[in-house]
């Protein structure tokens, strides 16, 4: 079916444009090679491993399609598009790169290669300056290459569900780029370098293992238009239980709270003791209300308490006292 709908094009005379869709091939037919007029050609969804040497005709072509299919590596065949504009190499079983696949992409602004097995990026990269969008998610990356920050008309870069632990500082290169998508990798980090991209208007950070945002990240003077920073743990803040411990007072702060609260001028037990101890009037003068009961406190720092009742008996007051005496509390 394919070699006769490869014939009629080839009969058209001047097509350029082919759509192979879910054929069940797993060769492209050599009749390509006779297309030199076209444009675009689409292979997505079929079983297809490897390209056939005739590719180097194709030199027209802006527009490839081979999503879908079971390729192993970026075929070196690929370097014989000279005016390629669009690659999709999405859904494949993609691990590397063949040597010299990206050496004629010069003109390549589009590269998808999402859900592929591809754990390197190559240095090689850099070749293709006039890339804008990359598209990289779903793939086993550990590292950005520091030559990927060297396409400097790049504007989007998604690396979403990888395994990438840091950003390369020589990514402040890239004065276009506009979108950078990392969710669901292993950063535990924030780059920095982020920080100093003020031409970045998006940014996805989403599902790592960032503890904190740095002080110097403040979006809403960066410029960001949208920031996705949910599932990190710096925003799973979880309750904090802590014991109370029971407040512990100065025999000072005890003895005066009593005094105050619990025993008027007129007790016989209070002038005795003010007239034996006459500093304790000073004190007494520094008291303050509690906010909560308007009760007296003396305690500077202080500003609320809760107040159990002591034992309302003047023996107690008197131990209290003598403990007091025998320790030169006053």
């Amino acid at each position: 079916m394919s070699e006769k709908l490869l014939l009629r094009a080839v009969k058209g005379g001047k097509a350029t444009i082919v759509v192979l869709r879910e054929k069940n091939l797993t060769t492209v037919p050599p009749l390509i090679r006779k297309l030199y007029h076209l444009k675009t050609l689409d292979l997505m969804s079929n079983q297809i491993s490897k390209l056939c040497p005739e590719f180097f005709s194709l030199v027209e072509l802006k527009k490839l399609n081979l999503g879908n299919n079971k390729l192993e590596e970026v075929p070196e065949e690929l370097k014989y598009l000279k005016n390629l504009e669009i690659l999709h190499l999405f859904g494949n079983l993609i691990k590397s790169f063949s040597p010299k696949s990206l050496d004629g992409l010069e003109n390549l602004n589009f590269f998808n290669m999402n859900n592929n097995r591809l754990k390197v990026i190559p240095p090689e990269i850099n070749r293709l300056q006039n890339l804008r969008i990359l598209s990289l998610n779903n793939n086993q990356i550990t590292d950005i290459p520091k030559e990927l920050c060297s396409l400097i008309n790049i504007s989007e870069i998604n690396l979403n569900y990888n395994q990438i632990v840091s950003i390369p500082e020589e990514f402040k290169a890239m004065k276009n780029l506009r979108k950078l998508s990392l969710a669901r990798n292993r950063l535990e980090v924030f780059p920095m370098v982020l920080c100093s991209m003020n031409n970045l208007k998006i940014l996805d950070v989403a599902g790592n293992f960032l503890q904190i945002l740095p002080k110097k990240m403040i979006w809403w003077e960066m410029g960001y238009g949208e920031f996705f920073c949910e599932e990190n743990p710096f925003l799973r803040r979880l309750p904090i239980f802590v014991e109370q411990r029971e407040e512990v007072l100065p025999l000072k702060e005890i003895a005066a709270r009593f005094i105050m609260n619990e025993i008027s001028e007129e007790d016989p037990l209070y002038q005795r003791t003010v007239a034996h101890y006459p500093v304790i009037l000073e004190i007494l003068a520094n008291d303050k209300e509690c906010t909560l009961c308007g009760r007296c406190i003396l305690s500077s720092g202080i500003d609320s308490v809760i107040f159990t009742p002591p034992m309302k008996c003047h023996s107690y007051l008197k131990n209290l006292f003598s403990l007091m005496e025998t320790r030169n509390i006053f």
